[in-house]
């Protein structure tokens, strides 16, 4: 064999060196720990007024089908309608007792059809309103019998047209058909398995199943659609997975559950079994009407919007589970 003249000695080198570089092991890494769940704001809008898109002391909420994020404005005395980024649509309601107006609408909800039904924590009514804001009917009056009501903060309609009522006064949760026939109520004031205390408002789950927020209790109770007790939640603490005040409750598909705590002024996030998975806390704000968050809804996405009565602001996030981007 001839043998290799000088330069080609140097090239042959440098070509065994590449191949060795390429033949070496990456140096091994630890593996990267997953991160953990948390909620990301993706959107806000609103602030202190009476004008289109402007609050004060917005409370329930409800997202339709199409995206639309349906908001009680309490103290302005009327529902606004928004798109899924906060841009304003449309309003009705007025400040009065007479059909149509309101004095403190708390909650709103959406049937299958896309009525709207909203409670008034003042006149102790429900009112039922087409998709544009005409008022189709109207139910209630103040008392503790059968279809009467106290003071109601929360309103919920599951599939088949069903509507629930919660009411703080009245410690309990009230069925009724569409047109406002009672079907059923559950509660009483207590601490007990299907008993309740000041409760927030209600959820209806995918399942059917409906969640209340017992809020004097720190708990979130769940029952079937009879009022039958299917178990509890929480308790009182300023600790991961326990309440002051929780006021309203989302249930997610996979029977995960956000809660709007308002004494802790945070949203938590629970495991189906009640794990804690993770937290939010709203902006610092000073001032007397410290008292948000107020409610939380989910859209058909998974979004989340949460309202913020101290800050007079919609919030909508997005769950990212752990490991996730």
């Amino acid at each position: 064999m001839a043998l290799l003249k000088e330069g080609e000695k140097v090239a042959l080198v440098v070509v065994l060196l590449a191949l060795l570089a390429s033949c070496q092991r990456e140096p091994l890494r630890e593996p990267q720990a997953p991160s953990e769940p948390a909620y990301r704001v993706v959107a806000q809008w609103g602030e202190t007024g009476r004008g289109p898109g402007q609050f004060d002391g917005p409370q329930g909420l409800a997202v339709s089908a199409a995206g639309e994020v349906f908001v009680a404005d309490a103290e302005n005395c009327r529902i606004q309608v928004f798109d899924s980024a906060g841009k304003f649509l449309r309003a009705w309601g007025r400040c009065g007792d007479a059909p149509g107006g309101f004095r403190k609408p708390m909650d709103v909800a959406l049937d299958p059809q896309g009525n709207v039904y909203v409670v008034d924590f003042m006149l102790d009514s429900v009112q039922v309103l087409d998709p544009g804001g005409k008022l189709l009917r109207r139910w209630g009056r103040s008392g503790k019998g059968r279809g009467e009501l106290a003071s109601p903060v929360g309103v919920a309609v599951d599939a088949a047209g069903k509507v629930y009522v919660s009411e703080f006064y009245n410690h309990r949760v009230q069925k009724f058909t569409a047109e406002g026939k009672w079907l059923a109520a559950w509660g009483g004031e207590g601490s007990g398995e299907g008993q309740l205390h000041y409760p927030g408002r209600i959820a209806v789950a995918p399942d059917g199943s409906l969640y209340v927020a017992d809020a004097h209790n720190y708990r979130i109770q769940k029952f079937d659609a009879t009022g039958k007790f299917l178990g509890a939640w929480g308790s009182s603490g300023t600790w991961q997975g326990q309440f002051q005040d929780p006021v309203d409750v989302a249930v997610m598909p996979d029977g995960a559950l956000h809660v709007a705590d308002s004494g802790n002024f945070h949203l938590q996030w629970l495991s189906p079994e009640g794990k804690f998975r993770a937290e939010w806390k709203l902006p610092e704000h000073q001032g007397p009407k410290f008292q948000s968050p107020a409610a939380v809804a989910r859209d058909a996405q998974g979004f989340l919007y949460v309202s913020d009565i101290a800050n007079n602001r919609i919030y909508k996030l997005k769950a990212i589970e752990g490991g996730a981007q």
